[in-house]
């Protein structure tokens, strides 16, 4: 529309720019409307828009029409010193090259163009970007155009602050959504596999089409993946090259959130997923002491920006308060459930299981068993070998149990010598071999009594569920009473 008289084609951008401003879009649609005004109304193929990085002191492409993508996307210029767009940031004033071959300061880009028109984007006195427009032909841009693009340019970057505010509010109000998801989560959370996953989930679901992965110190301090959303499988060894000297290693050293938007331009930086333009780590503090990290990565450059930064920050802060929440309360439960000395579950869970597992038999039509065991003369060891030997052995007992039974058997201390089962699934001929070998093993654990080398031996009962009871007070009082009588027959003279 260049032939268009100059006065038809001034009504017309303006009022398309004006509608721009006022429609208060996203930015990336702002950006879109500017690429098609300038190319609609002016007949520009080759046209730019780069924005300011303020971090790094450059510019970067974030729009772009004519230009190769890939080449487009790699293109970044310091402000102040690279080519005229990066003196045009810096003086903040247009620049117009009718011949690129004659100006110093061009950076040859696409070897067609011939002139250039470098407008800034300017709000407030702060450069937002650069509006930068290229023609193949010589001294292509006339007085009228470039003062109507000037004014243009202006309005445009009016419009661009806008869809940026607008943005910032949607992802504050997004960044209140996800904290609140967060806690919600870790509250309902029943351990710490399931909080982890969740959370991974709300991140991937707030950065849409990143790879978002948790990392957690595990009690020896190394760093392990614990929980990952996203499309690529996650390499663990990828987020060790991290920690030695990447993005990890900078998180975890400075203790704060490190963005990396241009990973492509950093060759001795390990990425932590393959093929990643930007990653922005955060890591998990709280009280001082840190938990792991989330990696956020992306496969562009300058994906992320500093209210991205924000938003990951707050994440993570209520995750790392989380995260230790469920830690501890993990622990409680763990130090209420497990028995000090020998390391097996305790009575109390041994109560709680029976009922689960009625529970759970009666819906799925099950069977399960439940058996104890009551060390014979224990009394007698601990008197004459003293209490120290006395738990030791019961330690060395409790290992022998956890070698014997399967890993869906539960194995509790139920009190002083005392051992109790639960044996899901297990009929009255499984219970049989589970005795057995329960026998074989205490025979093989020796003591010293009275000079003599002696081997263990254990009174025992057992209970089946439905035939002994449905009710896990009548099994567990009928368990007991078979105990009784199995300790009374066993201590009982021979005649």
């Amino acid at each position: 529309m260049k032939d268009v008289h100059p006065s038809v084609r001034e009504i017309a951008v303006l009022q398309e720019a004006t509608e721009m401003i006022l429609s208060s879009a996203d930015v990336d649609t702002v950006l879109h409307q500017i690429l098609l005004i300038v190319r609609n109304y002016f007949g520009i193929a080759n046209c730019a828009v780069f924005m300011v990085d303020a971090a790094a002191g450059e510019l970067y492409v974030r729009a772009q029409n004519g230009y190769d993508d890939s080449l487009a996307r790699q293109r970044r210029f310091r402000i102040g010193a690279d080519g005229v767009t990066g003196w045009v940031a810096q003086a903040k004033t247009p620049l117009y090259v009718p011949d690129v071959s004659k100006e110093a300061r061009y950076l040859v880009g696409d070897p067609r163009v011939r002139s250039e028109l470098a407008l800034p984007l300017v709000v407030r006195d702060e450069v937002m970007g650069v509006l930068d427009l290229e023609s193949d032909k010589l001294d292509y841009f006339t007085d009228d155009m470039i003062g109507l693009l000037a004014l243009f340019a202006g309005q445009a970057a009016v419009a661009l602050e806008n869809a940026r505010l607008y943005s910032t509010e949607r992802r504050r109000m997004r960044q209140l959504e996800l904290i609140n998801l967060i806690a919600r989560s870790a509250t309902a959370a029943n351990d710490i596999e399931q909080f982890l996953a969740t959370m991974a989930d709300l991140i991937y679901d707030t950065f849409e089409g990143t790879e978002v992965s948790i990392l957690l110190r595990d009690p020896a301090g190394t760093l392990a993946l614990r929980a990952h959303a996203g499309s690529q499988e996650p390499v663990l060894e990828r987020f060790q090259a991290s920690e030695r000297s990447g993005i990890l290693a900078q998180a975890f050293s400075a203790r704060m959130n490190i963005l990396q938007n241009d990973l492509p331009a950093q060759p001795d930086w390990p990425a932590c997923v393959p093929d990643s333009g930007s990653e922005l780590c955060v890591p998990l503090v709280s009280f001082g002491d840190t938990l792991g990290a989330v990696v956020i990565a992306h496969a562009h450059r300058s994906f992320f920006s500093v209210d991205d930064r924000s938003i990951a920050q707050a994440a993570a802060d209520v995750c790392a308060t989380a995260i230790k929440n469920v830690q501890l309360a993990d622990e409680l439960r763990r130090v209420t459930s497990t028995d000090s000395l020998t390391g097996v579950y305790n009575q109390r869970y041994f109560h709680a299981v029976v009922a689960q597992e009625i529970s759970r038999s009666r819906r799925y039509n099950k069977r399960f068993a439940l058996a104890m065991l009551d060390l014979r003369g224990f009394r007698a060891i601990n008197q004459g070998l003293g209490f120290d030997a006395g738990d030791e052995l019961l330690c060395e007992v409790a290992q022998m149990l956890r070698r014997q039974v399967r890993s869906i058997d539960i194995l509790c201390r139920y009190a002083g010598d005392r051992f109790a089962l639960v044996l899901p699934e297990t009929d009255r001929e499984r219970i049989g071999a589970v005795r057995a070998k329960v026998e074989e093993g205490l025979g093989r654990i020796h003591f010293q009594a009275e000079g003599a080398s002696r081997s263990l031996s254990a009174s025992w009962a057992q209970v089946h569920y439905p035939h002994d009871g449905t009710g896990e007070l009548e099994l567990v009082r009928l368990l007991l009473s078979r105990m009784a009588l199995s300790k009374k027959e066993a201590s009982a003279p021979e005649a």
